[in-house]
């Protein structure tokens, strides 16, 4: 992957170096960037799937003026730790974890992808601790929809000689056009991590055992009842053009939620909105957050 010219706006905002934090969860180290004042209310942003905290680094400086910003690395991808075992629940745990060492004034979390459904579950073992969950493209589909099929075939372990090589095999999954080359090109740099026989991904492959087809549906129906169960102010961010939330799900999930929480569709971003779509993506959530401040939730029936 080459170097491709960062603008102004991107400099700027990365410029903001935030502190590394860590807390124990269930016997592994999580780490965690932070940035501004500890009384402000607070965000805290969980990544996907062989992600890490540092996709929001360019994301997360544009609230640190009113918010305690964190971004989190979940067990087993980032700069946290490894697991023996991984689950969705575990990872919800290490959620509600950093809220609590953070004592986060009225938190949200904003969780993409896999992070969106680790916010389902720590939404609902937070109750009404937690202010408002924003789901960011992550699908809970109708039982009657047959799950998409995306090429997992990922060699993880395997150790590139040099710097060039590994950046140059740096891949969204799934993958999507018109993705920014200068995001590409940073967050390809913070995936990597350099060992003594050359350099690998920071993430795990282990935990991708969990993603298996036959245990999809049972995730789903959980996630069904959980969503449909939250105490807290929902919104949820979808890419118009992602392929992994089609429109069918976002109108259940809609329906699920007794159409009381926004779908709010993003224009001509795909699944990894921060990466094709970022400045939208930070208008749609200061938005949000504006509202939520000066509005009331609507009432459970």
């Amino acid at each position: 992957m080459t170097k491709v010219e960062q603008p102004i706006w991107f400099k700027k905002a990365i410029s903001n170096e935030p502190n590394k934090l860590s807390i124990k969860v269930k016997g592994v180290k999580i780490v965690y960037n932070a940035w501004g004042e500890k009384n402000n209310p607070g965000i805290l942003f969980v990544h996907g799937g062989m992600a890490h905290a540092d996709w929001w680094n360019f994301i997360a400086p544009y609230f640190i003026k009113t918010h305690r910003v964190i971004a989190m690395n979940l067990g087993g991808m980032g700069d946290s730790e490894w697991r023996k075992e991984y689950s969705t629940e575990t990872w919800g745990t290490e959620i509600e974890s950093v809220c609590k060492k953070e004592k986060l004034k009225k938190p949200i979390v904003v969780g993409h992808s896999l992070g969106g459904m680790c916010g389902v579950y720590a939404a609902s073992i937070m109750k009404k601790n937690l202010y408002g969950l924003i789901i960011v493209d992550t699908a809970i589909m109708p039982p009657s929809d047959n799950p998409p099929k995306f090429d997992f075939k990922i060699r993880a372990n395997k150790i590139y000689k040099n710097l060039k090589e590994i950046k140059s095999r740096f891949r969204l999954v799934p993958g999507q056009v018109n993705a920014l080359e200068y995001i590409m090109d940073y967050i390809a740099e913070k995936s990597i991590k350099k060992n003594k026989s050359g350099w690998s991904w920071k993430f795990d492959p282990n935990y991708m055992k969990i993603f298996n087809n036959d245990s999809f549906m049972e995730r789903q129906a959980i996630y069904r009842d959980k969503l449909k169960g939250l105490k807290c102010r929902v919104a949820i961010l979808r890419g118009e053009k992602s392929v992994i939330f089609p429109g069918s799900s976002a109108k259940y999930m809609h329906e699920l939620m007794d159409k009381k929480s926004p779908i709010i569709n993003v224009p001509e971003a795909h699944h990894h909105i921060m990466v094709d779509q970022p400045m939208a993506l930070i208008s749609a959530l200061r938005s949000l957050i504006i509202d939520w401040d000066h509005s009331k939730p609507a009432k459970s029936s």
